[in-house]
């Protein structure tokens, strides 16, 4: 098999585990979801599984790392609007609210695993996930200063629960 057939097959398979993932986590949520699910929901055994992924951690990783590109993009948007600031506040609250509630699964494994992922080496996948969050804070900066951004969102998703993911 050529480099990019091979490229291509793995990026297939990997998407096709992370799409039985997905539905098994919006069904049965984080603790729910095993290797032997996922392997019968997508059709390979759990061998296979773990060739394109090492772990449950990793495939929700990915899949929490998708979800914040795509909070990000929004984000962007809403930044880049005719919106006066006091809207922009609204709307970001809006779609941060939509994350935490639409993608549950996605926020509090995010905002869990970030904690755990200190208190040892970081993984990639956590690290990516913790470059990620800062990321969206640093382009929410032309709208406001670092503290009052943290002081909103503290506000509104707690302090003790989320303030490990901005360091």
């Amino acid at each position: 098999m050529t480099g990019e057939k091979k490229a291509s097959a793995v990026r297939y398979h990997r998407r096709t585990l992370m799409s039985a993932a997905d539905r098994l986590l919006v069904e049965f949520g984080y603790d729910g979801m095993n290797m032997n699910m996922l392997a019968k929901e997508a059709g390979y055994s759990k061998a296979t599984v773990y060739v394109y992924f090492e772990s449950k951690d990793e495939i929700v990783g990915a899949l929490a790392a998708e979800r914040l590109d795509l909070l990000q993009k929004e984000l962007a948007l809403v930044i880049k609007s005719d919106l006066t600031a006091d809207e922009k506040y609204k709307e970001i609250g809006r779609v941060l609210t939509e994350f935490a509630t639409e993608d549950k699964v996605y926020f509090d494994f995010v905002t869990s695993k970030v904690d755990a992922s200190k208190e040892e080496e970081a993984s990639a996948t956590f690290s990516e996930l913790i470059t990620r969050v800062n990321d969206i804070l640093e382009e929410l900066l032309p709208l406001a200063d670092k503290e009052t951004l943290l002081a909103k969102w503290y506000a509104f998703y707690g302090r003790i629960k989320t303030s490990k993911l901005f360091g």
